[in-house]
């Protein structure tokens, strides 16, 4: 009898203990976990704390971005000389890429792409004169991204997540614009070149393993050679210079 109450009483001071320990914890602002809710899987991989780009805890996911390439934002020209000086602004066009990425340590994120893109040549004018000259101009190739999920304060993730990056790569380039008639090429160029992109942009989830994302992009394609003629001359290279364009992307991504 003396050993089961001493059991008991044992069995109290413990259970008063545990009740002690857990209104501390309380207290001092902690709710230790539910054990039926186990810590997700990327804890470990991110100890800094995951972004909202990786809630499903899979570390390579993979997506597709439509673009709207704006218009103004790249021109071509030649000098004032011979043959005749030639001016050409890109219309509003548009293109897509297919994507793959896997996450890295401190919210970095890498990924391969394939893009492609569409403009109309407009406004074209030679020595300064509107020309009825039209043309296309198309850029596909491959790129290299490095992205930065931006991170967001304690209490402060509102289910939208910032992020920067950088790209570099490889594309293929073609330019052909022709005269009214669409007979003489007037500037045309076909070669691939080095191109590299800022990016910035914000990405929403619509489950633990997708989202969606919207980014303004401002890419450079390097030392693009061109080749300019005035009507009825032979074609030859006039000018070796930088083509820049921007375009507003908007994409969809599933974790693998």
């Amino acid at each position: 009898m003396a050993a089961r109450k001493t059991l008991i009483a044992g069995l109290f001071l413990m259970a008063g203990g545990a009740s002690a320990l857990a209104q501390n914890g309380y207290q001092d602002g902690y709710v230790q976990a539910d054990p039926g809710y186990p810590p997700p899987a990327y804890a470990a991989s991110y100890p800094e704390g995951p972004s909202s780009s990786s809630q499903s805890g899979l570390p390579n996911y993979a997506g597709l971005r439509g673009s709207l390439a704006l218009s103004g934002s790249a021109t071509t020209y030649t000098p004032a000389a011979t043959p005749a000086s030639l001016r050409s602004s890109f219309n509003t066009g548009g293109g897509g890429s297919i994507y793959i990425g896997t996450r890295l340590p401190l919210n970095l994120r890498a990924e391969l792409e394939g893009l492609y893109r569409y403009q109309d040549a407009r406004n074209i004018r030679a020595n300064g004169a509107a020309s009825g000259a039209r043309g296309t101009n198309q850029t596909a190739g491959g790129m290299l991204n490095l992205l930065w999920d931006v991170p967001l304060p304690p209490g402060g993730d509102i289910g939208i997540q910032p992020f920067v990056g950088m790209g570099v790569g490889g594309v293929y380039n073609r330019l052909d614009v022709r005269d009214a008639g669409n007979t003489t090429g007037l500037m045309q160029r076909a070669d691939w070149n080095l191109a590299y992109s800022f990016m910035a942009g914000l990405s929403m989830p619509l489950s633990d393993s997708s989202r969606i994302n919207a980014m303004y992009r401002w890419m450079q394609v390097r030392d693009a050679g061109l080749n300019c003629a005035a009507p009825g001359t032979a074609s030859a290279r006039c000018l070796t210079t930088n083509l820049n364009s921007s375009t507003v992307d908007v994409g969809f991504e599933m974790d693998l």
